[in-house]
């Protein structure tokens, strides 16, 4: 099969400037470029207008500095006068030249060169901190470099909560933190809390009885059931965060050693205790740790080979079968499957687990209480049942990868493929929908118990996401009347994740400890600003537009305001503070947003302005789409998670190699 043929990027081109139209037969080379082709490194006809600013209509000027000799004069263009112009403002910014940023080469009228400015800002708020950071990552282990340090990982005692207190976290752990994952049996994870215990008692190592992986998994339940509640109490600084999570962090730093410590062939259990240890990182936004750690918990899921039906089928064969310990398995793998889901699209990084690889059957619907090991305890009727969540969190996160795979494609579409696949996905997103249960698709969640309440909005989130991530590609397009319908659900989609994230936080600040609702609350303020400068050129509108902004204002602020300084809710704070400027800048209704603010929207340090920041004008113009390509949405979901060397001033392109 012939590979797909490589996607167009903007790269740095040949320096020569091609033959110019009215030198052909002569074979003269051009010895000067446009402005605009000079600044894309493309091709240029050397006549004023070029063709390039010909046919875009831009109006083409020889101004920029020319270092080959004297600047020969292009010559003109007959029909230059027929041609309509239009002025269009520079997107450049003074300070920017060309930058690399991971691998991909970005001029200053690039797409995505304001995330460039956005990473500055956020290097220069760091400077302005300190370089305390900075020499610690230097330090840290490459698998660690970037992450805030464990309070502790010195080899101190065990300190384990009250046995009252312990079953009240577990408690937390099940109803609330997890929401979806419930890939541990709740009976069991107690019955070895009570095993660990009594080793503490006797002062017997705590992993008698139940092995390493097992005790692992106990320790790092209690270890997020902790850090959730710490940080449910807002802590605002970095120090105070440290400090929260010390208990926390011991818990799990006990748990590492002890996986770490495991002996014999891997166990189901195994990969439950790295599983779980992802998660605990993720929630204390240790991102890079999490994906090295995840990577090993993905090996034991494949040797153990929980993603094929038939090692299932050899097992049954084998031995007698322990319904909880299958049933737990699969529960396993799908949570490590929509995890490699995730972590994908937010790192922007390939998935591990292919669809056409996998041919597991889903978990069954039955409550950790209704299981024993030779099967379901029947119940009368049809009640709701946890495993719900998980069985639909699965089916959505597919139709997802599908969108990434069939939408977000790197070969070469036409723009009636991805705009085919998008309706046709669609089609799957509302079918889901249509089949979730009632407590977790009509009921408002307000009116649900604890743990479904969190699972309803779990998959509210994941519904509106799917909308979004397929149908943003219709902000970009030029046709409003065709496109009007599926640019207003995507709207409303956004809509529905910062309504949901905005209600959340007047409740308190429990939105500081999910991850994943940051990236989706990223995603949903994006589309809002985007919308905003595209509507001033398609004429766009939608009902309530001040009160829209005001709603994104806020959850910006939220997402500002959740976690660590260095954490990626900040780094999105950052990013999506370039886009605000961008959709505010000159909008007649800038002055009612503001007064619709109890306080200035950069309230957090990150946000404000400084002398190493563009401002607004760095992004003016309506033209700051015209490049814009469908994977730059990609590069945009995992912009918080560039490495900081990739777009260091030391990758910014002298002026005199263009000439």
């Amino acid at each position: 099969m012939d590979p797909d043929p490589p996607q167009k990027r903007r790269r740095i081109g040949n320096i020569d400037s091609e033959v110019s139209a009215g030198e052909a037969a002569k074979g003269r080379k051009v010895s000067r470029a446009c402005d605009f082709c000079k600044s894309r490194k493309s091709k240029c006809s050397g006549t004023q207008p070029c063709d390039k600013c010909l046919a875009k209509g831009r109006h083409c000027l020889y101004d920029a500095k020319y270092t080959r000799g004297r600047p020969p004069t292009p010559p003109m263009r007959p029909e230059a006068g027929d041609a309509e112009e239009s002025a269009v403002p520079s997107r450049a910014s003074p300070e920017i030249g060309m930058a690399e940023i991971q691998g991909q080469v970005f001029d200053s009228t690039s797409g995505l060169s304001f995330l460039h400015r956005a990473w500055k800002r956020l290097s220069a708020q760091h400077t302005s901190i300190g370089n305390e950071e900075v020499g610690a990552s230097e330090t840290q282990p490459v698998t660690m470099a970037g992450d805030n340090p464990l309070s502790t990982e010195t080899h101190e005692p065990l300190r384990l909560p009250d046995p009252t207190e312990a079953r009240r976290l577990l408690a937390l752990y099940f109803d609330v933190c997890i929401a979806t994952y419930r890939f541990l049996h709740r009976p069991t994870v107690e019955a070895w809390l009570d095993v660990l215990e009594r080793n503490m008692e006797t002062e017997q190592p705590i992993w008698r009885g139940i092995g390493h992986a097992r005790a692992a998994i106990v320790l790092v339940v209690l270890a997020i059931a902790v850090a959730h509640r710490e940080k449910s109490n807002n802590f605002t600084s970095v120090g105070g965060e440290a400090n929260a999570l010390k208990l926390s962090d011991e818990l799990f730093s006990i748990a590492a050693r002890l996986t770490d410590g495991e002996t014999g062939f891997p166990r189901l259990e195994s990969a439950q205790a790295r599983l779980v240890q992802v998660l605990y990182l993720l929630t204390t936004s240790r991102f890079n740790r999490s994906w090295f750690v995840f990577g090993i918990a993905l090996q034991f899921v494949s040797a153990l080979g929980l993603h094929r039906r038939a090692n299932f089928k050899r097992r049954r064969i084998a031995r007698t079968v322990d319904y909880i310990h299958v049933q737990c398995g699969l529960r396993t793998f799908w949570t490590a499957y929509i995890l490699d889901n995730h972590l994908g699209v937010i790192f922007g990084r390939p998935r591990h687990f292919h669809d056409q690889d996998i041919d597991q059957e889903l978990p069954e619907r039955v409550n950790d209480d209704n299981m024993t090991a030779d099967g379901p305890i029947n119940t009368p009727g049809n009640p709701d049942c946890h495993i719900d969540a998980l069985i639909f969190h699965t089916r959505i996160a597919r139709i997802i990868g599908k969108i990434s795979r069939e939408i977000y494609s790197t070969r070469t579409l036409s723009e009636e493929e991805r705009v085919a696949a998008a309706h046709r996905l669609m089609h799957e997103v509302h079918e889901w929908h249509a089949d979730l249960p009632l407590h977790l698709g009509s009921i408002p969640p307000s009116m649900l118990i604890p743990s479904y309440r969190r699972q309803a909005t779990v998959l509210k989130l994941a519904h509106a996401h799917a909308i979004m991530h397929s149908k943003r590609l219709f902000l970009l397009g030029n046709s409003a009347s065709l496109q009007k319908d599926q640019v207003d659900d995507c709207l409303a989609a956004a809509r529905v994740v910062l309504e949901t994230v905005d209600a959340s936080a007047a409740e308190g600040p429990i939105f500081h400890a999910f991850w994943w609702t940051h990236y989706v609350t990223f995603t949903a303020l994006v589309i809002v600003y985007v919308w905003e400068i595209q509507q001033r050129r398609q004429g766009w509108t939608i009902a309530n537009e001040a009160e829209l902004l005001r709603l994104a204002n806020r959850c910006h602020t939220h997402l500002a305001q959740a976690t660590a300084t260095n954490s990626p809710s900040r780094r999105y704070a950052v990013i999506l503070e370039e886009f605000r400027e961008a959709a505010l800048t000159n909008n007649q209704i800038v002055e009612q947003v503001n007064l619709g603010l109890p306080v200035e929207v950069n309230v957090d340090p990150l946000l404000a302005g400084s002398s190493q920041n563009p401002g607004p004008a760095a992004m003016q113009g309506l033209t700051f789409f015209d490049e814009w390509e469908m994977t730059d949405w990609l590069d945009l979901d995992s912009s918080a998670f560039w490495p900081h060397a990739d777009i260091s001033e030391s990758l910014e392109w002298p002026s005199y190699i263009y000439g």
